[in-house]
Protein backbone atom coordinates (compact mmCIF):
# COMPACT_ATOMS: atom_id res chain seq x y z
CA UNK A 1 0.00 0.00 0.00
CA UNK A 2 2.60 2.15 0.93
CA UNK A 3 4.59 1.87 -2.59
CA UNK A 4 1.21 2.10 -4.27
CA UNK A 5 0.74 5.74 -2.39
CA UNK A 6 4.59 6.74 -3.33
CA UNK A 7 4.33 6.06 -7.30
CA UNK A 8 0.24 7.68 -6.82
CA UNK A 9 2.75 10.65 -5.88
CA UNK A 10 5.01 10.64 -8.03
CA UNK A 11 2.41 10.06 -10.47
CA UNK A 12 0.57 13.54 -9.73
CA UNK A 13 3.87 14.99 -9.41
CA UNK A 14 4.74 14.44 -12.92
CA UNK A 15 1.27 15.02 -14.21
CA UNK A 16 1.15 18.25 -12.03
CA UNK A 17 4.45 19.88 -13.34
CA UNK A 18 3.53 19.07 -16.94
CA UNK A 19 0.22 20.83 -17.01
CA UNK A 20 2.00 23.90 -14.87
CA UNK A 21 5.01 23.72 -18.04
CA UNK A 22 2.04 23.71 -20.59
CA UNK A 23 0.16 26.99 -18.74
CA UNK A 24 3.63 29.01 -18.25
CA UNK A 25 4.32 28.22 -22.22
CA UNK A 26 0.77 29.33 -22.92
CA UNK A 27 0.88 32.68 -20.56
CA UNK A 28 4.42 33.43 -21.81
CA UNK A 29 3.04 32.88 -25.77
CA UNK A 30 -0.07 35.16 -24.85
CA UNK A 31 1.89 37.86 -23.40
CA UNK A 32 4.94 37.92 -25.64
CA UNK A 33 2.41 37.87 -28.47
CA UNK A 34 1.01 41.47 -27.07
CA UNK A 35 4.30 43.01 -28.39
CA UNK A 36 4.50 41.47 -31.54
CA UNK A 37 2.76 44.16 -34.21
CA UNK A 38 1.93 43.44 -38.42
CA UNK A 39 5.19 44.30 -39.44
CA UNK A 40 7.89 42.43 -41.51
CA UNK A 41 10.66 41.49 -38.78
CA UNK A 42 14.28 40.84 -40.33
CA UNK A 43 15.78 39.97 -36.68
CA UNK A 44 14.50 36.99 -34.97
CA UNK A 45 14.68 36.92 -30.67
CA UNK A 46 15.83 33.43 -29.05
CA UNK A 47 12.86 33.66 -27.41
CA UNK A 48 10.52 33.51 -30.25
CA UNK A 49 12.58 30.83 -31.78
CA UNK A 50 12.39 29.01 -28.02
CA UNK A 51 8.84 29.08 -28.15
CA UNK A 52 8.34 28.06 -31.91
CA UNK A 53 10.35 24.92 -31.34
CA UNK A 54 8.21 24.42 -27.55
CA UNK A 55 5.02 24.51 -29.44
CA UNK A 56 6.07 22.48 -32.51
CA UNK A 57 7.65 19.46 -29.85
CA UNK A 58 4.41 19.23 -28.03
CA UNK A 59 2.70 19.16 -31.22
CA UNK A 60 4.56 16.31 -32.34
CA UNK A 61 4.93 15.10 -28.73
CA UNK A 62 0.66 14.72 -28.06
CA UNK A 63 0.01 13.18 -31.51
CA UNK A 64 2.48 10.73 -30.79
CA UNK A 65 4.32 11.43 -34.19
CA UNK A 66 7.82 10.36 -35.02
CA UNK A 67 9.98 12.33 -37.18
CA UNK A 68 12.82 10.74 -38.69
CA UNK A 69 15.91 13.28 -40.87
CA UNK A 70 18.16 11.65 -42.95
CA UNK A 71 21.04 12.99 -44.47
CA UNK A 72 21.03 16.14 -41.61
CA UNK A 73 24.78 16.03 -42.13
CA UNK A 74 24.53 17.43 -45.72
CA UNK A 75 22.34 20.69 -44.63
CA UNK A 76 25.26 23.56 -44.39
CA UNK A 77 26.39 24.86 -41.23
CA UNK A 78 29.03 27.57 -41.81
CA UNK A 79 26.10 30.05 -43.77
CA UNK A 80 22.64 30.42 -44.10
CA UNK A 81 20.45 28.69 -46.69
CA UNK A 82 16.94 28.84 -48.70
CA UNK A 83 15.05 24.89 -47.56
CA UNK A 84 13.32 23.44 -50.30
CA UNK A 85 10.82 20.70 -50.46
CA UNK A 86 7.32 18.57 -51.33
CA UNK A 87 4.06 20.19 -49.90
CA UNK A 88 2.03 17.21 -48.14
CA UNK A 89 0.19 18.83 -45.48
CA UNK A 90 0.09 21.99 -43.09
CA UNK A 91 2.40 20.26 -40.80
CA UNK A 92 5.21 20.09 -43.16
CA UNK A 93 6.91 23.44 -41.61
CA UNK A 94 5.70 22.11 -38.12
CA UNK A 95 8.30 19.44 -38.33
CA UNK A 96 11.59 20.97 -39.66
CA UNK A 97 10.74 23.71 -37.22
CA UNK A 98 10.86 20.96 -34.91
CA UNK A 99 13.97 18.43 -35.95
CA UNK A 100 15.87 21.30 -37.69
CA UNK A 101 15.41 24.21 -35.09
CA UNK A 102 19.10 25.05 -34.63
CA UNK A 103 19.25 25.99 -38.37
CA UNK A 104 16.37 28.73 -38.05
CA UNK A 105 14.41 28.23 -40.67
CA UNK A 106 11.89 31.12 -41.18
CA UNK A 107 8.91 29.90 -43.70
CA UNK A 108 7.62 32.05 -46.72
CA UNK A 109 3.83 31.04 -45.79
CA UNK A 110 0.18 32.18 -46.98
CA UNK A 111 -1.70 34.94 -44.52
CA UNK A 112 -4.16 32.60 -42.86
CA UNK A 113 -0.77 31.10 -40.74
CA UNK A 114 -0.26 34.38 -39.22
CA UNK A 115 -3.92 34.82 -37.99
CA UNK A 116 -3.40 31.54 -36.01
CA UNK A 117 -3.75 33.32 -32.12
CA UNK A 118 -0.93 33.80 -30.64
CA UNK A 119 1.04 31.20 -32.42
CA UNK A 120 0.79 33.49 -35.62
CA UNK A 121 2.84 36.30 -34.00
CA UNK A 122 5.50 34.60 -32.83
CA UNK A 123 5.79 33.32 -36.46
CA UNK A 124 6.14 37.06 -37.32
CA UNK A 125 9.23 37.18 -34.45
CA UNK A 126 10.48 34.16 -35.96
CA UNK A 127 11.20 36.08 -39.36
CA UNK A 128 8.37 34.43 -40.97
CA UNK A 129 7.07 35.99 -44.19
CA UNK A 130 3.36 36.02 -45.55
CA UNK A 131 3.04 35.99 -49.17
CA UNK A 132 0.54 36.98 -51.32
CA UNK A 133 0.02 34.80 -54.50
CA UNK A 134 -2.46 36.95 -56.63
CA UNK A 135 -0.52 40.66 -55.89
CA UNK A 136 3.05 40.09 -57.90
CA UNK A 137 4.21 43.36 -56.46
CA UNK A 138 3.40 42.40 -52.68
CA UNK A 139 5.03 38.87 -53.57
CA UNK A 140 8.02 40.30 -54.98
CA UNK A 141 8.21 42.80 -51.84
CA UNK A 142 8.29 39.47 -49.78
CA UNK A 143 10.88 37.99 -51.89
CA UNK A 144 12.71 40.92 -51.15
CA UNK A 145 12.65 40.71 -47.72
CA UNK A 146 13.52 36.80 -47.88
CA UNK A 147 17.20 37.89 -49.34
CA UNK A 148 17.48 41.13 -46.57
CA UNK A 149 17.31 37.85 -43.85
CA UNK A 150 19.49 35.81 -45.51
CA UNK A 151 22.20 38.67 -46.74
CA UNK A 152 21.55 39.48 -42.90
CA UNK A 153 22.78 35.75 -41.69
CA UNK A 154 19.96 36.10 -39.22
CA UNK A 155 18.08 33.25 -40.30
CA UNK A 156 17.66 30.47 -42.97
CA UNK A 157 14.40 30.97 -45.58
CA UNK A 158 12.17 27.83 -46.30
CA UNK A 159 9.38 27.59 -48.72
CA UNK A 160 7.46 25.14 -50.87
CA UNK A 161 7.92 25.94 -54.13
CA UNK A 162 4.56 24.21 -55.41
CA UNK A 163 2.79 26.97 -53.53
CA UNK A 164 0.06 24.42 -52.07
CA UNK A 165 -0.42 21.37 -50.76
CA UNK A 166 -0.32 18.20 -52.80
CA UNK A 167 -3.58 15.72 -51.72
CA UNK A 168 -2.67 12.65 -53.55
CA UNK A 169 1.18 12.43 -53.13
CA UNK A 170 1.71 13.55 -56.60
CA UNK A 171 4.06 16.48 -57.20
CA UNK A 172 2.40 20.02 -58.22
CA UNK A 173 3.63 22.12 -60.76
CA UNK A 174 7.04 24.29 -59.30
CA UNK A 175 6.57 27.68 -59.80
CA UNK A 176 10.30 29.54 -60.72
CA UNK A 177 9.22 33.16 -59.26
CA UNK A 178 10.42 31.87 -55.54
CA UNK A 179 13.87 30.56 -56.99
CA UNK A 180 14.62 34.53 -57.34
CA UNK A 181 15.61 34.06 -53.05
CA UNK A 182 18.65 31.86 -53.47
CA UNK A 183 19.69 33.02 -56.90
CA UNK A 184 19.43 37.42 -55.54
CA UNK A 185 20.93 36.42 -51.88
CA UNK A 186 23.59 33.76 -53.80
CA UNK A 187 23.25 30.84 -50.64
CA UNK A 188 22.68 27.14 -51.10
CA UNK A 189 19.61 25.77 -51.59
CA UNK A 190 18.81 22.65 -49.47
CA UNK A 191 16.57 20.18 -51.52
CA UNK A 192 14.30 17.65 -49.31
CA UNK A 193 11.24 15.25 -49.64
CA UNK A 194 9.13 14.94 -46.79
CA UNK A 195 7.32 12.00 -46.26
CA UNK A 196 3.81 11.04 -43.96
CA UNK A 197 3.18 14.57 -42.46
CA UNK A 198 -0.75 14.51 -43.86
CA UNK A 199 -0.87 10.67 -41.67
CA UNK A 200 -0.21 13.34 -38.68
CA UNK A 201 -3.39 14.55 -38.43
CA UNK A 202 -5.37 10.88 -40.05
CA UNK A 203 -3.21 9.14 -37.35
CA UNK A 204 -4.65 11.14 -34.08
CA UNK A 205 -5.29 9.87 -31.84
CA UNK A 206 -4.99 6.34 -32.59
CA UNK A 207 -1.62 3.93 -31.74
CA UNK A 208 1.26 4.45 -32.41
CA UNK A 209 0.94 7.62 -34.56
CA UNK A 210 2.16 8.83 -37.64
CA UNK A 211 5.99 7.60 -39.09
CA UNK A 212 7.30 10.86 -40.84
CA UNK A 213 10.84 11.03 -42.46
CA UNK A 214 12.03 14.32 -43.68
CA UNK A 215 14.86 13.06 -46.22
CA UNK A 216 17.57 15.99 -47.29
CA UNK A 217 18.31 15.06 -50.85
CA UNK A 218 21.26 17.14 -51.30
CA UNK A 219 22.59 20.73 -51.84
CA UNK A 220 22.41 23.32 -55.02
CA UNK A 221 25.64 25.12 -54.22
CA UNK A 222 26.68 28.71 -54.07
CA UNK A 223 28.21 28.18 -57.50
CA UNK A 224 25.49 26.34 -58.82
CA UNK A 225 23.08 29.25 -57.34
CA UNK A 226 24.62 32.23 -58.80
CA UNK A 227 25.57 30.94 -62.39
CA UNK A 228 21.83 30.01 -62.85
CA UNK A 229 19.00 31.48 -63.71
CA UNK A 230 15.98 31.01 -61.39
CA UNK A 231 14.00 29.00 -63.46
CA UNK A 232 17.21 26.87 -64.10
CA UNK A 233 17.19 26.45 -60.06
CA UNK A 234 13.86 25.35 -59.88
CA UNK A 235 14.16 23.03 -62.91
CA UNK A 236 16.93 21.20 -61.01
CA UNK A 237 15.17 20.81 -57.67
CA UNK A 238 11.78 19.66 -59.47
CA UNK A 239 14.03 16.86 -61.34
CA UNK A 240 16.18 16.40 -58.09
CA UNK A 241 12.49 15.87 -56.03
CA UNK A 242 10.99 14.22 -59.26
CA UNK A 243 13.52 11.47 -59.07
CA UNK A 244 13.49 10.72 -55.21
CA UNK A 245 9.34 10.10 -55.51
CA UNK A 246 9.75 8.29 -58.59
CA UNK A 247 7.49 10.78 -60.56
Amino acid sequence: MVILKALLYILLSVLGLFLGMILLWALMGIIYSLTVTRKVYKKSTAFARFLGAFTTWGLCFFSRSHVKVIGKELIPQDTRFVYVANHRSRFDPMVVMYKLARFRIAFISKPSNFKIPFFGKILRKMCFLEIDRYDPRAAMETVNDAVDILRSQDSSIGFYPEGTRSMDGQLGPVHAFMFRIPHNATVPVVVAVTYDTEQIAKRFPFPGGARVTIKILGVLDQDFVSTHRPVEISEKVEAMIREELGQ
